[in-house]
């Protein structure tokens, strides 16, 4: 990402074009299960923002050894971004199927 923005610069174009439009996150979360309460923590699913110039965010939190993703896109830059949802599904299948814990 450094050297598209580096050469943007000279040309006068950087004010105009972002030097990307995917922002990926990784949330590092507690280990073991909290609690509020008494009650259990289910899970916690990450909610970001798509700023101007964006069209992705991902962002992944780990809880008690599960991960959640989430996924915010822009409608007119990803008119069908659910389609990543599909697509992350499928990934998942196969990372298991090659690490061999498909259950």
């Amino acid at each position: 990402l450094q050297v598209p923005a580096m050469l943007l610069l000279p040309l006068g174009l950087m004010s105009r074009l972002p030097p990307y439009n995917t922002v990926i996150s990784n949330v590092p979360g507690p280990r073991q299960p909290m609690y509020w309460n008494g009650a259990r923590l289910a899970g916690m699913y990450p909610a970001s923002v798509v700023t101007e110039g964006i069209a992705l965010n991902i962002t992944m939190v780990t809880y008690n050894k599960n991960i959640d993703f989430g996924f915010m896109a822009c409608r007119r830059s990803l008119p069908q971004a659910q389609r990543l949802i599909d697509y992350m599904e499928q990934a998942i299948v196969e990372l298991e199927q090659a690490a061999g814990i498909v259950e």
